[in-house]
């Protein structure tokens, strides 16, 4: 399962641009971080997490990111849509960095540590692979598509 996404077929879907991903999830991050900000500790750094998660399988399996972008999550081998549990499997890479969030200053530094590299490696991903799934991708069975314009 982890490892299969580079031989199954992309299932006549063109890759969805890396870029347009890295900005959808740059407006994720940053609905992340305004919860983070605003609210008072520790009811926006939970929230924060708790939208990391779920964001995907919610609002029309569309984070506010990937619905300004016109992306979808589906599962890769039906096409039927994300789910909450699909969407907390896929952002797990992400939500783990996140989490350290909770635990001040040490936890700062860890999310720091742990966040840069996963991202890193999310947009390796993104990039080299066929298909453009990142690991939560592959960990979940989903890819990522446009929506069909109206």
């Amino acid at each position: 399962m982890f490892l299969a996404l580079e031989q199954r077929s992309s299932s006549q879907v063109a890759k969805v641009s890396t870029t347009v991903r890295c900005l959808a999830k740059g407006i994720d991050l940053c609905v992340i971080f305004f919860l983070s900000i605003i609210l008072p500790y520790p009811i926006g750094v939970l929230l924060g997490f708790i939208y990391t998660l779920i964001h995907d399988g919610v609002w029309a399996n569309q984070s506010l990111g990937k619905r300004l972008f016109r992306l979808k999550v589906v599962d890769a081998r039906t096409g039927a849509v994300c789910g909450i549990r699909e969407s907390m499997i896929r952002n797990a890479p992400l939500g783990v960095a996140t989490f350290f969030g909770i635990i001040p200053f040490w936890g700062w530094i860890l999310l720091v540590l742990l966040g840069i590299p996963m991202v890193a490696l999310e947009v390796y991903l993104m990039w080299t692979q066929s298909g453009g799934g990142r690991l939560g991708d592959i960990m979940a069975d989903t890819k990522v598509v446009e929506v069909a314009k109206k």
